[in-house]
């Protein structure tokens, strides 16, 4: 049975009009442990994609992720949780051949009084290494393809050839397409993802400047997050090259308690502002526009460092009072 900190989700009806969003990258089985505690206090759908893909689910889109799982009972757990937050499972694969990766999130409260978050990718009692990633195999991509809806927004967060090729798909159809690289391993694969997006979104910690080639289009927007000091951002001046950089600091939090998750909630929180009309609307969108999308972002982020967990607001706030937050955050 699923294991929840606080209470059941608690979800208006999503409308009929709900936008939709596909997605593929990283979907894992997060468990969380608070201060040294020997059991999980929760077991989530984890990993970016994972979370943005719940999280606007949360926010009332029609979420289809696009992955392969294995078939034992992380795999369950992390179609439970989707399923709670009605996100649509059916474009995701569970074979002998998938796997399901394991993260342990422990939430620890430093000296200073701050708490702390730490990731581990070993089992907590035998030590045993728990399952890890494995990408998507481009002739599922392939299969499942032709069966997926119009969507306005696709969301993607590793630079591999089933995210490429459904990325590019996508974007044919009319996706504003949304890549949120945690690495770079391939530069080649990974300058083809950054030229078939319309926003690049990581951090400076993880990347420092993405590679691309001067001959692909650049993407129209890029992010780059900065931790507790916000986030910097540049619009395209041209089809090749980017424009100048532009900072925008994050809000402060005043009963803080964990930052796990903060990143999928500005991506999130942005699409959900800027992404509704999809690509072509988003093109056209004004440098204000978009700056109110990322604080938008930055809001819902910033409400999320109040919970514990990656998503933790979802499990206590109804969708109206975790916008009602927002809004007074944007006020602030």
């Amino acid at each position: 049975m699923l294991v929840q900190s606080r209470t059941s989700p608690s979800l208006s009806v999503t409308s009929a009009a709900a936008q939709v969003l596909v997605g593929t990258g990283f979907l894992a089985l997060d468990l969380l442990y608070r201060n040294g505690a020997r059991n999980a206090s929760q077991r989530y759908a984890g990993g970016s994609f994972g979370n943005v893909m719940t999280i606007l689910a949360y926010l009332g889109w029609k979420s289809y992720p696009v992955a392969r799982l294995g078939t034992g009972n992380h795999a369950r757990q992390v179609l439970d949780d989707l399923t709670a937050f009605r996100v649509h499972t059916q474009f995701v694969r569970r074979t002998g051949k998938g796997a399901t990766p394991v993260i342990v999130v422990r939430v620890i409260k430093a000296a200073d009084g701050l708490f702390r978050s730490r990731f581990e990718w070993r089992h907590p009692r035998s030590g045993e290494r728990l399952p890890s990633y494995r990408p998507l195999p481009k002739f599922i991509a392939e299969e499942i393809s032709p069966s997926l809806p119009r969507a306005k927004v696709f969301y993607f967060d590793r630079a591999e050839a089933s995210s490429l090729l459904l990325a590019s798909k996508m974007r044919k159809r009319g996706a504003l397409v949304f890549f949120e690289p945690s690495s770079c391993k391939d530069v080649r694969i990974f300058s083809a993802c950054m030229a078939v997006s319309d926003v690049v979104k990581y951090s400076a910690q993880r990347i420092s400047e993405p590679p691309q080639n001067p001959d692909d289009p650049s993407p129209r927007l890029e992010i780059q997050t900065l931790g507790e000091s916000g986030l910097r951002f540049r619009i395209k001046r041209d089809s090749n090259h980017p424009g100048s950089w532009q900072h925008l600091p994050s809000y402060p939090v005043s009963d803080f308690k964990d930052t796990t998750g903060c990143g999928d909630w500005c991506s999130a929180g942005f699409l959900h502002h800027v992404g509704k009309n999809g690509r072509a609307s988003f093109l056209k969108l004004s440098a204000d526009q978009i700056i109110a999308g990322l604080r938008f972002g930055q809001a819902l982020s910033a409400v999320n460092c109040g919970y514990e967990g990656a998503r933790g607001p979802m499990y206590v706030l109804s969708r109206a009072e975790l916008l009602e937050q927002a809004t007074a955050i944007l006020k602030t």
